[in-house]
């Protein structure tokens, strides 16, 4: 994607560690219906979109974060790349509990300071993040990119949180964090 390498996150899983131990997700929650399962946790659509990567998204319930592990110390870009595949219908869904207001994206940046437990500063870097009112409607594209710099202990996190608007119960097994891509790269 934009030149750079691209890793399908396709797992089903709830904690995925990438085969070459560089990055890993953890998605934490439960769906609220009782029909939900860990294959919810992977959406696809038909539409055609003119970049294969927003064809799929991860959604959690409640967290979802990533992990760039192994990396140098200095600055990187992080571009977070959205595309709202599960409500995509026109109509308007905020009642209930459509992702609008209730996303918001921490990007982390740990440091090995071992002082009543590891410090981590957090720098919260878009709040209340509605993917479908971003981009103007459903099935379309919105990227976001931010710097962000790797300390000590060589790691990245990104977080993405549902901060508790609206209902985890209507409808079922949609409301959570939705991302399609994310990249770091070096600018």
């Amino acid at each position: 994607m934009n030149g750079n390498d691209y890793v399908e996150d396709d797992q089903k899983r709830s904690y995925y560690v990438s085969s070459q131990n560089n990055w890993a997700y953890s998605c934490s929650g439960i769906f609220s219906s009782e029909t939900a399962n860990s294959n919810d946790s992977v959406k696809n659509t038909t539409y055609d979109f003119s970049n294969d990567v927003y064809v799929t998204a991860r959604l959690c319930p409640v967290s979802l974060k990533y992990y760039g592990f192994c990396l140098r110390q200095g600055s990187y870009t992080v571009t977070l790349h959205f595309a709202e595949i599960v409500y995509s219908e026109p109509e308007d869904h905020s009642i209930l509990s459509e992702r609008s207001g209730f996303i918001f994206i921490i990007v982390s940046f740990h440091y090995c300071k071992h002082y009543y437990g590891t410090l981590v500063q957090d720098d919260r870097v878009l709040e209340n993040f509605n993917p479908k009112a971003a981009a103007g409607a459903a099935k379309k594209v919105v990227i976001r990119s931010f710097n962000a710099s790797v300390k000590q202990d060589h790691t990245l996190r990104i977080h993405l949180y549902r901060a508790g608007k609206g209902s985890v119960f209507n409808p079922p097994a949609t409301n959570g964090p939705l991302i399609s891509a994310i990249s770091v790269v070096t600018p």
